[in-house]
């Protein structure tokens, strides 16, 4: 499958797809109220998951997360307001917070197995500081993140 490398690890609060560039001013306001209207959030990695598995390929293999979930729905929440404000359509799925390990990953070992083969990683815990927009681009074949704007937390 496609890993995604450590530092491309995210959590993907609206995804906007291609957009203009003379929309970036707005959604950086947009963040920046966000971000500015919250506080840092602690988080912690929760159980291995999958989207969309067709026989022994996973189509996103992901970590769950656990910890101030309902404050993390707060912030995806104003997100999706103030995306919504400037022109972009309402998420209908239910926000599943989660960050992505790989996409396309072919394995025959037994879900539950492979669970268990990364227990030890999960319950480690870490803060959210800032909100990113990112650019997603593809370099040699991989998915990479490139943040083009990002606003730290600043409510306390």
């Amino acid at each position: 499958g496609s890993w995604v490398p450590q530092p491309n690890f995210h959590i993907t609060l609206k995804f906007l797809g291609n957009i203009d560039e003379d929309k970036v001013g707005c959604i950086d306001k947009a963040i920046k109220y966000v971000a500015y209207s919250n506080s840092p959030i602690s988080l912690i990695l929760g159980e291995l998951g999958y989207f969309n598995k067709k026989g022994e390929e996973y189509g996103v293999l992901w970590l769950g997360i656990k910890g101030a979930v309902e404050k993390l729905h707060r912030v995806y929440d104003m997100m999706e307001r103030k995306m919504n404000e400037i022109g972009f359509v309402m998420e209908k799925r239910e926000f599943t917070p989660h960050i992505t390990l790989g996409r396309k990953v072919k394995s025959n070992i037994p879900f539950n197995e492979l669970s268990e083969s990364i227990e030890h990683k999960l319950g480690r815990s870490f803060t959210l500081h800032n909100i990113a927009l990112m650019k997603s681009h593809e370099v040699m074949g991989k998915r990479v993140y490139t943040p083009i704007k990002y606003h730290e937390f600043v409510r306390y």
